[in-house]
């Protein structure tokens, strides 16, 4: 098998590992047991369990971003746009659950773990604002902090719902992408009107 598919491969596996306990109590030998690989073949791809973590992050992040990025274009109403991009998050929060809690289930782990989530946020809350500031008429004089600070509480809301969300598998994913879209409609005070 070719080295870049058998890394996703066994990044496929990491996933579970990782989001079942926590870096932490995460197995290095169970990974390579569900993968279907040596123990030492992780360390070749990888280099360590903290490489290896790193690299599952990385791609899940990007998925997301991509996905967000890719749902709704310019041509899309405001209002149209961003319902289709809340409702591609919890897409992506329900087709990857595992994912989700790697994600953002390590917030009281080492540092170096809890700068690499902190960054991938960070760069979640730049794409929110971008996508926030895209929409808003050519003439509005909206601050970069206000913009930016708006862009991180509904960052902060949208995990905060989506972590809610997965303890309540009896609410459906509409009922809550249009929770969310209230919420981001109220963060957004500067948005246009056909947001508002």
């Amino acid at each position: 098998m070719p080295r870049a598919l058998r890394e996703q491969q066994i990044l496929d596996v990491a996933g579970p590992v990782f989001a079942g306990g926590g870096y932490h109590a995460a197995s290095m030998d169970e990974i390579a047991a569900r993968a279907g690989v040596s123990k030492p073949m992780l360390y070749t791809y990888f280099g360590s369990k903290e490489g290896l973590y790193f690299a599952y992050i990385h791609r899940t992040g990007r998925e997301l971003l991509d996905r967000l990025l890719a749902a709704g274009g310019p041509s899309d109403p405001p209002l149209a746009r961003l319902r289709l991009r809340i409702s591609e998050f919890f897409a992506f929060v329900e087709q990857h659950r595992d994912g989700w809690r790697v994600l953002f289930g390590e917030v009281t782990s080492n540092r170096p773990l809890a700068e690499e989530v902190a960054e991938l946020r960070r760069r979640i809350a730049e794409t929110v604002r971008r996508m926030l500031e895209s929409s808003l008429p050519e003439n509005a004089d909206v601050p970069w902090a206000l913009s930016d600070g708006i862009a991180h509480a509904i960052v902060g809301a949208g995990e905060s719902l989506a972590n809610w969300w997965l303890e309540h598998p009896e609410v459906s994913r509409e009922e809550v992408v249009d929770l969310y879209v209230g919420v981001v409609q109220a963060a957004a005070p500067a948005a246009p009107r056909g947001v508002r």
